[in-house]
């Protein structure tokens, strides 16, 4: 029976390729904001120096989060490709 849908290998690469890239940027982020910490122990001012890091340590938890978020989506793409595979497969094996 010939397959109706997609190239699931295919879609399922994709999450992968999408929660590497999430992972890999929360990395960054954490790295960053780590160095940034550190830049920071040599500021002078401690309003500016507290504001400054509150901005900061609110904007990598946005980001933080919306990697989160990304990794969901891939690997809802993957649950989803080797799902509908699954059923094509199935349905394949049907005399219909």
């Amino acid at each position: 029976m010939p397959k109706y849908v997609c190239a699931f290998d295919e879609v399922y690469t994709i999450g992968e390729n999408i929660c590497t890239a999430a992972t890999e940027l929360q990395n960054s982020i954490t790295t960053y904001s780590t160095n940034i910490d550190s830049d920071l122990s040599g500021w002078e001012g401690a309003g500016a120096k507290t504001s400054f890091s509150t901005a900061k340590n609110d904007q990598v938890k946005s980001a933080v989060a919306d990697c989160t978020y990304i990794n969901e989506v891939g690997e809802f793409v993957k649950t989803c490709s080797k799902s509908i595979k699954e059923l094509e497969d199935e349905l394949a094996n049907l005399s219909i």
